[in-house]
């Protein structure tokens, strides 16, 4: 597939925190009726292309957002489920790498998750720990813990609220999955990605250097050059605002002049 047409824009939303309703319990999470609205309303409008993206398995975020035409990427976009049904992995890596970190790892995982108040989620590219249950002493118990075993162990610790997830291959982030999805559809006209947390941070930083649009959930941007949405109805507003310009967006530059290829 390539939409080499640079007419064609190109919205990257982060499900959780950007999609969902605030303060949503992450295991019963679900589109909120606005995003909902949005994203048919986006995926059926001529030129422009969208995609939902998580660190989520892409069988469970698949299972949440069940939009025809939009673009699901689970595991942080090492995984996809493509408009029309076909799934495929765009990780770039050899799964007996991660599966060599994640055997190394979980089993202190799964001890840590143990604590009182706090739940586990294996999501095969990361484990992420859930704290919404536990009182303050165990929260610094969790990260000092934590912080410890990722230094030992050379993987990637993001911190959200209520929770903290652990990426096993740390190159493996939400901006791995932007880029691999333009890599994919081969695209080269406007962007425009939204955001909530740490780990959604890397992709809006590389969206900004690339040209294209930030939108960080929150009174404060993530990034320099991100524009902040209070909420998730500022949102909506905002992506509507968007596509309602007559003008297109600007292009965004050549990948190779701002970092290098995943």
């Amino acid at each position: 597939m390539t939409t080499n047409d640079r007419s064609q824009r190109l919205w990257v939303f982060s499900f959780d925190g950007a999609l969902t309703a605030p303060g949503a319990d992450r295991t019963k999470a679900r589109l909120h009726r606005l995003t909902r609205q949005l994203l048919e309303e986006l995926a059926g409008t001529p030129g422009e292309l969208v995609a939902v993206l998580s660190s989520r398995s892409l069988e469970d975020l698949v299972s949440r957002v069940p939009i025809p035409g939009v673009f699901l990427g689970g595991g942080c976009g090492t995984e996809w489920h493509i408009p029309g049904g076909e799934s495929m992995t765009l990780s770039g890596r050899p799964k007996e790498l991660l599966m060599e970190k994640r055997d190394e790892l979980l089993p202190t995982l799964r001890e840590l998750a143990d604590l009182p108040g706090v739940t586990f989620d294996d999501r095969r590219w990361s484990a992420a720990i859930h704290t919404a249950g536990t009182v303050p002493k165990v929260k610094r118990t969790l990260d000092d813990r934590l912080q410890q075993v990722c230094r030992e162990r050379g993987v990637a610790l993001y911190r959200c609220p209520d929770m903290v997830e652990v990426q096993f291959l740390p190159e493996i982030t939400m901006e791995f999955g932007v880029r691999a999805l333009c890599r994919f559809l081969k695209h080269k006209g406007a962007m425009v990605c939204a955001g909530s947390d740490a780990n959604d941070a890397t992709a809006l930083r590389w969206v900004v250097r690339q040209g294209g649009t930030a939108l960080s959930i929150g009174r404060r941007p993530l990034v320099p050059g991100a524009s902040a949405v209070v909420d998730l109805r500022s949102l909506v507003r905002q992506t509507r605002d968007l596509v309602s310009m007559r003008d297109p967006l600007p292009t965004r530059r050549p990948e190779h002049r701002y970092s290098k290829a995943a």
